[in-house]
């Protein structure tokens, strides 16, 4: 041991260096002292404080998500590392590869009345990628052995073909600030280093897609939840040449224009005209991604079952929340359209592309008239914000009503962001404000968060540290309430006391002292005349800002209703 750094910790974290990690995120306590201590001396990594856990494991995230590679977070034993689990889930079901080290009793002192001790082996179970426990040090040449292989293995998973999060829960013995009473002998270490291979198919397997692709006339492509990747760009704009092909591409894709044009499709499959509802179903659906955000598509696919359902699944168990899937394809999304677009022509004769052109330009044309002249509430606000948003920055979206807007009302050119996140994995609204400090630290790009006001509440944690981004701008959507059961049709449909009380939960807080705590520049507006000069300030001045926006819930009420008749009355024309 030198410097009082115990071995097998310095080992593992100069195995993380050796892999390439640079980023870690620590919520401070005793037992993590040792760990620590090895991350603070080492020169290869910045390290950032977050004082609550729960913030901190966002924040991590938010951070990973944006780099793709994996970010350490460390925390105490006991509860704090409860309280990772929200973030853990997340990356887990976002794909984003975190790296987990959790300080820990010895196994020993493990339900027997000590200090924060609890059963920490396995904790985030099944939601990792990989889990182990460093060996308890015993100066042994092949416990060291044994825990380089498990960094190792632990560092390869959370970067595997299916990227996420993976826990090393690490045992430690007292003292935590004094060096052992052994040295470990000298000792060279090999481990070995896993080489990616990328999943291919046969001839026969294309021939037998081939086949099913020329013979179907209405070919829906669906984008859900994915990273920004250039490699997706060429095969789709090759693919969406053939007229029976239409690509249907969530917020959170990031395929909107030009690669996904029809970027109020979300809109349009609001009609409830048969007629045309029967026109743009699909013969065949390709699904790429995580989920997406439309319930309209889901209705669609489950009413409407396509003859074909192919999901791109690099591994693992394909999902099927459409009941609809009929092939797998172990393939990397960018290599299956690549592959598909090489191997087929368009299809002649197929109108298909060009209903859902007509449809989705109507969805807009009247999205664009409706809402200026509604009441001013947040659906609007919504618009006006992604049409203020800078070229090439970051957006991330809270989940709720939020993303639900932004689904529908789409970028505007000239406004479009390099990146669109929100945590969609599980939906929750935890984390939130944490993710996007996170992204934003981690990118140094100009970060937008748009959010709901008891999702900002909720995690006004992840501002309580010292390392604000100047890049972070907040948009506060504030209607005093949880809105989104004033607006979702079962809680819409209870008696208005219940549903007030127990679920609209009605709050009287702005955010005013919130970001004069924090630091952040702040403005507030509820009217519409004053929102345009509002964002214009937003972006303009330096240092991070929350700008936020009140609303009436019953007015949002009212003009989402309004949305969604005019949705339903959307119509292609009768056919010559």
């Amino acid at each position: 041991m030198r410097d009082g750094i115990f071995p097998l910790v310095e080992l593992a974290i100069q195995v993380c260096a050796d892999r390439g990690v640079r980023e870690f995120v620590v919520a401070p306590g005793s037992r993590t002292a040792p760990i620590t201590t090895a991350l603070a001396r080492h020169p290869a990594f910045t390290l950032r404080v977050v004082y609550d856990e729960r913030a901190a494991g966002y924040i991590a995230l938010g951070m990973a998500q944006q780099l793709r590679r994996p970010v350490g977070l460390v925390c105490t034993s006991g509860t704090a590392a409860v309280n990772f689990g929200p973030a853990v889930v997340e990356a887990f079901y976002q794909q984003i590869p975190l790296l987990v080290l959790t300080a820990d009793r010895p196994p020993e002192w493990i339900d027997q009345q000590d200090n924060q001790a609890i059963h920490q082996h396995g904790l985030y179970a099944p939601h990792v990628r990989y889990q182990a426990g460093l060996p308890t040090d015993d100066g042994h040449a092949d416990t060291r052995w044994h825990a380089r292989r498990i960094m190792v293995e632990a560092l390869d998973a959370a970067q595997g073909l299916t990227p996420g999060p993976v826990h090393i829960n690490v045992p430690l013995r007292e003292p935590l600030y004094a060096p052992p009473a052994y040295s470990p002998e000298p000792h060279t270490d090999r481990t070995s280093r896993r080489v990616q291979v990328r999943p291919a198919l046969d001839e026969p397997a294309w021939d037998m897609l081939r086949t099913q692709w020329q013979q179907a006339q209405r070919k829906l492509i669906v984008a859900g939840m994915l990273p920004a990747d250039p490699a997706l760009h060429q095969p789709l704009l090759a693919l969406q040449a053939d007229p029976s092909v239409v690509l249907f591409a969530d917020v959170t894709a990031n395929l909107w224009p030009p690669i996904a044009p029809l970027v109020h499709a979300d809109v349009a499959l609001g009609t409830q005209d048969a007629a045309t509802l029967d026109r743009i179903r699909p013969d065949l659906v390709v699904y790429l991604g995580g989920q997406v955000t439309s319930k309209y598509l889901k209705q669609l696919l489950r009413r409407h079952q396509p003859q074909g359902f192919w999901r791109i699944q690099p591994e693992g168990v394909a999902p099927d929340p459409y009941q609809a899937t009929t092939t797998t394809i172990p393939l990397l999304p960018a290599d299956f359209l690549q592959g598909l677009a090489a191997r087929t022509q368009p299809t002649a004769g197929s109108g298909y592309a060009q209903d859902w052109a007509r449809l989705a330009a109507q969805a807009g044309q009247a999205l664009h008239a409706l809402l200026p002249r509604e009441p001013f509430g947040e659906f609007r606000a919504v618009q006006q914000v992604l049409q203020a948003l800078p070229a090439g920055s970051l957006l991330q979206i809270g989940n709720s009503m939020p993303i639900r807007y932004a689904n529908f009302a789409g970028v505007a050119a000239g406004h479009i962001p390099m990146q669109v996140n929100a945590n969609r994995g599980t939906s929750g609204i935890d984390g939130t404000v944490s993710t996007a400090v996170g992204a934003a630290l981690a990118s140094g790009q100009l970060t937008t968060l748009m959010i709901g006001d008891l999702a900002f509440f909720y995690d006004r944690n992840g501002l309580w540290h010292s390392h604000l981004p100047p890049n972070l701008r907040i948009v506060l959507l504030n209607n005093h309430g949880g809105g989104i059961f004033d607006l979702l049709e079962g809680p819409s449909r209870l008696d208005s006391a219940v549903r007030t009380q127990y679920f609209l939960t009605p709050q009287p807080l702005n955010a005013r002292h919130t970001a004069q705590d924090h630091g952040l520049r702040y403005a507030a507006v509820s009217e519409a005349h004053a929102l345009a000069p509002a964002l214009a300030a937003l972006y303009a001045d330096s240092g991070p800002a929350l700008l936020e926006i009140e609303s009436d819930m019953a007015t949002n009420r009212a003009v989402f209703a309004d949305f969604r008749a005019r949705a339903a009355g959307l119509a292609l024309p009768p056919t010559q």
